[in-house]
């Protein structure tokens, strides 16, 4: 069982912090989820690993204070680490819904340069998925400890770096609306079902900033500006977060993109995300996408950063429900986190 640790809401009217928020406003605050220490051997140093997974404290605890382990499937990323050789904190971080996601990575790099105030710290292991990768793309930009470049290794997944249709109401609604008709025709029933389907979406949306900060240029209505933030995307290979990514100990990029077999693979592991994720590939993506995000845009960092990024082969977008390739990512990290150890024992 992992405890809940409310760090801050954000006051979207005042456009500020609260750290000390009313219980009322935990289930959408800036938060992290802490899971017992792996402990391994007596040196002493601890690797970080902080899983952002894109989602919010209430879609994981009812009480706001408890979380299980099975939730993302931290239950496997505990297991795993409690197999290896080193000493760890894990943690999963949960977004505030409100607050601009450049807000979110503001506060988060203030609360990476605490943690390596601390003589103990070998590494802090940030590993992204969707929004929360490209929020990571902005952390390091706002590091003031020049530690934190030194210990902080960056692993994106499924980075919607041009944004993503299901996040831009002004361009998915409308194919959703097309698809209901081309099944059962343009009639009252058609208007019933594509409302009934839309207030569904919108049900388990944050309807703030957390979601709409990743929509594709022009796909947020003017109803929706002040919970949009429209420089987050556009600004999101800045210089600044460039020369600031260029910085940090490591970065790596991870593609995800369905074919043929991921269908397959999620029936055979009886995964109804991804076969979820997989219809949506099918009825709304006119080229390769891992049903949420378009490849080509997960791969639009490589140039910018002069890198090659790693495919995750045959995967949805929900990578931590994929064993096979969420250990894949956990063995990069686990590789990073050795040449760090090996660094170490050199000086």
């Amino acid at each position: 069982m992992g405890t809940i640790e409310i760090v801050a809401k954000y006051d979207l009217a005042n456009q500020r912090w609260n750290f000390h928020p009313n219980a009322i406003d935990y289930g959408r605050s800036f938060a992290f989820a802490n899971y017992e220490e792996i402990i391994n051997n007596e040196i002493g140093k601890i690797d970080y690993i902080i899983i952002n997974h894109g989602s919010r404290v209430e879609d994981h605890s009812k009480d706001f204070r408890n979380i299980k382990e099975k939730e993302v499937r931290m239950d496997h990323v505990i297991d795993h680490y409690r197999r290896n050789n080193g000493n760890y904190v894990i943690k999963l971080f949960l977004m505030d819904a409100d607050a601009p996601i450049v807000e979110d990575a503001k506060l988060f790099a203030h609360y990476i340069d605490g943690l390596v105030l601390s003589p103990n710290t070998n590494s802090i292991n940030l590993i992204g998925l969707s929004k929360c990768s490209a929020m990571n793309f902005y952390i390091p930009r706002f590091f003031q400890n020049p530690k934190s470049f030194k210990k902080t290794n960056i692993f994106n997944i499924a980075a919607p770096y041009t944004g993503t249709k299901l996040a831009s109401p002004l361009i998915f609604y409308p194919e959703v609306k097309q698809w209901i008709c081309s099944k059962i025709g343009d009639h009252l029933l058609s208007e019933k079902i594509y409302n009934q389907l839309i207030a569904y979406y919108e049900g388990i949306s944050s309807n703030s900033h957390m979601d709409y900060d990743i929509a594709i240029s022009n796909g947020i209505p003017p109803s929706k500006s002040d919970v949009y933030d429209a420089g987050f995307i556009q600004n999101i290979f800045c210089a600044d977060n460039i020369e600031a990514m260029k910085r940090i100990q490591t970065f790596k990029n991870f593609i995800t993109g369905i074919d043929n077999q991921t269908f397959r693979e999620s029936l055979r592991t009886m995964n109804m995300v991804g076969m979820g994720l997989c219809i949506l590939d099918d009825l709304f993506f006119n080229h390769q996408s891992d049903g949420m995000v378009y490849t080509d845009s997960q791969r639009m960092v490589d140039d910018v950063l002069d890198i090659k990024s790693q495919r995750l082969k045959s995967t949805h977008h929900d990578v931590n429900s994929n064993i096979r390739a969420f250990n894949e990512v956990l063995g990069e990290v686990d590789d990073t986190i050795e040449e760090s150890w090996q660094f170490i024992k050199k000086m």
